[in-house]
């Protein structure tokens, strides 16, 4: 028997499987077929079976499986002794005073040294408080009032506001104050002007006036004064009461 193969490409396994599986068929049928051909060639004789055994391919063995690491026997640290802590040592007793004795000598007390007598000078008399200055008279008054009038008008051009001589502002404002031995207080306007320029002004000139100093009539007296304060747009001047 002939028989003609077509081998497919790119498929060589399955190729020799078919060729396997024909040569098996074919083999199969001239094992079925000879017994037949001995019957005719030898009718008497008895043809015995064939056996056909087919062995399968031994299964391939499972890889094995590796064995299993075996873990570290964790190692235990050695326990510590404990220690005990050192007593503390005892604090050392405290010194003993040193015990001094001391030799008292008893010294009789000395003898009182008899003081001179002084005598005493008599306490001279207080001298006699001086005598009070003669009261001032009108005429002193009134010169001494013009000499602070005079004081105070001297340095009204100084303080006279630039800002009201361009306003055109003149007035004659009056300011009253206590005077003292040179020194004035309690400054107040007494009478305005009408023109906060000017009565400030004027307390000004009071605060800084030059005033004479006071003749013994009038020192350490208190006196209260009123200036009347004149400022013209011209050249100031002072009018007294």
């Amino acid at each position: 028997m002939n028989s003609k193969w077509l081998v497919p490409k790119g498929d060589s396994s399955r190729f020799a499987i078919a060729i396997g599986a024909g040569l098996l068929l074919e083999i199969g049928a001239l094992l079925l077929f000879m017994p037949l051909m001995a019957q005719h060639e030898n009718p008497a004789a008895t043809p015995s079976p064939i056996k056909l055994s087919i062995i399968a391919p031994a299964p391939t063995p499972p890889p094995p499986t590796p064995p299993k690491p075996t873990p570290p026997t964790p190692v235990t640290p050695p326990t510590p002794t404990p220690v005990a802590p050192p007593q503390p040592m005892p604090p050392p007793p405290p010194p003993r005073p040193a015990i001094h004795h001391q030799l008292v000598h008893h010294m009789p007390p000395p003898r009182p040294v008899p003081q001179p007598v002084v005598q005493q000078p008599p306490t001279p008399a207080p001298p006699p408080p001086p005598a009070a200055p003669a009261a001032p008279t009108g005429g002193q008054v009134d010169a001494f009032r013009a000499a602070i009038k005079s004081a105070v008008q001297s340095v009204a051009n100084q303080v006279y506001p630039q800002a009201a001589q361009m306003a055109h502002e003149s007035g004659m404002p009056e300011v009253t104050f206590t005077y003292l031995n040179g020194t004035v207080t309690n400054i107040a306007i007494s009478r305005s002007s009408g023109y906060p320029l000017l009565d400030e002004a004027a307390m000004q000139a009071v605060r800084i006036a030059p005033y004479p100093a006071p003749p013994a009539a009038f020192a350490n007296h208190t006196y209260s004064w009123t200036v009347a304060v004149i400022f013209r747009l011209a050249a100031p001047s002072i009018e007294a009461d």
